[in-house]
């Protein structure tokens, strides 16, 4: 999805807020929420003025304060090897999941919300935080659910008058200013029309159940079992009740694993308090050579990551977009079918020109379009009609994938091009 915030943010730049759908066929002018605008006019402005590397150092920048609060969060282990075991473990599973994409934003958000509610940080700072929070990315419920959370435990371990009371406050002051906006407070409401699309959701990977298969799965399996023995050490409500209520978060959907990962943090922090005699005090030897390994490795792997191309398009039909670009198979008066992540290649290459089918937008599509959608991705046997429904002129497909063998066995449609992964087929 970066590819549509990335291109949505051009077109803000240069013609202003679309209200309406401006990259389908199958939805044009459907009302579409932009909700992430912030961080898309941000990634145009980077683009525009330095290139795709400013963007590469943004996302940078934004996973190094991520790791900066990971390791803050841990400061109540005290030990130098138990914050750095959980600050390890945390930021694995980051690098298995996170993304150029607005929800960095939205974590780092969450982890100011954690700092203030540890008291690092002074909570008047969750106004301005909620309210950038509000025009980058539509997590900022978690912020409130987990001040709410931590509440709720402190005040069952006892506690008449809850701590996190005062930042919860300021974190809603935060979100009814976030109203104030370019698109108004449709914002506010935007996650509870997101949630109400269950069907569309899932069909979305992310919004699916984790695969403990994956790396992802069992490091935050790995992290599931440090808290839990985190509170069987130090018992408290205030650590359960968020570790509880985020673990579901995260059974629930892999897109919460991360934001789970960061709640846990200061819960397993707390837990292996005492663990331990190295402290990070840098006048200890054994601290000052771990602390200069870190930096050369961490260095290595800047260095190493620099010398790659600034998109990595190895998953995307570059050339065969690029052929068709060059028959007039692409562009306002052709009509394409493809899956949605090739909609958002093509947003990114095209821009306003792209007449896609679908892309990712799940909360803008009607549900007949994403059912459509499906229906090409299975090969169900209303894959001819969806093609008829919509007067389809080209297929552009992973060859391979089903609905691309029935094409093939079709007499009304021929193979006009075909590579190592893609295949286009045009109608005769």
């Amino acid at each position: 999805s970066f590819f549509t915030h990335l291109a949505t943010g051009r077109h803000i730049l240069e013609h202003g807020f679309p209200t309406g759908d401006v990259y389908s066929f199958t939805a044009p002018g459907q009302r579409w929420v932009v909700q992430s605008w912030l961080v898309s006019v941000v990634y145009a402005a980077l683009d525009r003025t330095v290139g795709l590397v400013g963007i590469r150092a943004f996302t940078a920048l934004l996973a190094g304060i991520i790791a900066a609060c990971v390791w803050v969060l841990t400061r109540p282990a005290k030990g130098l090897v138990a914050r750095l075991a959980i600050s390890v473990v945390v930021l694995a599973l980051g690098a298995t999941i996170w993304s150029p994409r607005p929800l960095m934003v939205g974590l780092v958000l969450l982890g100011a919300t954690l700092l203030v509610a540890e008291r690092r940080m002074p909570p008047w700072l969750l106004l301005p935080a909620f309210w950038l929070w509000v025009n980058s990315h539509g997590s900022f419920p978690l912020g409130l659910l987990v001040l709410g959370c931590l509440a709720v435990g402190s005040r069952l371990d006892g506690e008449r008058r809850p701590d996190e009371l005062r930042p919860l406050a300021w974190a809603v002051g935060g979100t009814v200013l976030g109203a104030v906006n370019p698109l108004g407070p449709v914002l506010l409401t935007f996650p509870v029309g997101l949630l109400k699309r269950q069907d569309s959701l899932r069909a979305v990977v992310e919004w699916q159940s984790p695969s403990f298969g994956e790396d992802y799965g069992r490091i935050f399996l790995v992290l599931v079992l440090m808290a839990v023995a985190a509170l069987v050490r130090r018992p408290s409500w205030r650590s359960a009740v968020p570790f509880a209520v985020f673990l579901a978060a995260g059974l629930l959907a892999t897109r919460n694993l991360p934001v789970a990962a960061l709640v846990m943090t200061p819960v397993i922090a707390r837990g292996a308090e005492g663990l331990g005699t190295l402290t990070g005090d840098l006048r200890n030897r054994a601290t000052a050579v771990l602390a200069a390994l870190v930096v050369v490795v961490g260095g290595a792997a800047i260095t190493q990551r620099l010398s790659e191309p600034d998109l990595d398009l190895r998953d995307f039909p570059v050339d065969a977009v690029s052929w068709m670009d060059q028959q007039g198979l692409v562009g306002p008066d052709v009509r394409v079918a493809h899956s949605d992540v090739v909609g958002n290649y093509l947003e990114l290459v095209l821009g306003d020109r792209a007449n896609v089918f679908s892309d990712d937008r799940v909360d803008m599509y009607p549900q007949p379009v994403v059912d459509d959608e499906l229906s090409l991705i299975r090969a169900t046997p209303a894959w001819r009609s969806v093609l008829d429904r919509w007067d389809i002129d080209v297929v552009l497909w992973e060859r391979g994938a089903p609905v691309t063998q029935f094409l093939a066995d079709s007499p009304d449609w021929r193979l006009a091009y075909a590579d190592q992964r893609w295949v286009v087929y045009e109608r005769r």
